[in-house]
């Protein structure tokens, strides 16, 4: 279960937070179950459940994105067969089939992308902004001597020496 999404900037902080929890995916595949079975043989609404598999790899588990995207085409599957009938029981299989293994391609692919996210958002968390002309620091939007980071960011007492090559250039 991923604790910590990856941070996305045009979603809220507390929409993100609430992408974490799984009765959002069970609510939101059971809306989209009902929807599909309301409307009958004529509408349908599988592609929708791109929605809860991509936002519960993204936001939860792949665990969850992978059961979801097994659970789905299984619902709609039922649907076909014992609600709308329009079309041979092999074919509502392989349809079934070719939905599970694309939703789970899908769910593969939303989770690999969201650790490769993760990843690179605390890589750049780690790179420092100084400054070329003044050798001062950028920490928590404020510049600062290189010692002052070093004391505030990792609490590191400072020393001083001379490096050998300095100590061979003439004054």
């Amino acid at each position: 279960m991923n604790t910590t999404p990856p941070n996305i900037n045009f979603i809220p902080t507390w929409a993100a937070r609430s992408l974490t929890r799984p009765l959002i995916y069970v609510g939101l595949s059971l809306g989209i179950l009902v929807l599909d079975l309301i409307t009958g043989p004529f509408l349908l609404f599988p592609i929708l459940f791109v929605l809860p598999v991509s936002l519960s790899a993204w936001f939860y588990s792949v665990r969850w994105a992978y059961a979801l995207a097994v659970l789905l085409p299984f619902g709609r599957f039922l649907i076909a067969v014992f609600v709308d009938k329009p079309a041979p029981f092999t074919y509502m299989v392989a349809n079934a089939l070719i939905r599970v293994a694309v939703l789970g391609f899908m769910a593969f692919l939303v989770d690999r992308t969201a650790r490769q996210t993760k990843a690179l958002q605390e890589r750049l968390a780690g790179l420092v902004t100084v400054c070329a002309w003044s050798r001062t620091v950028e920490y928590e939007g404020e510049w600062i001597s290189f010692e002052q980071y070093l004391k505030r960011r990792f609490n590191l007492a400072r020393s001083h020496s001379i490096a050998p090559a300095e100590t061979k250039k003439p004054f």
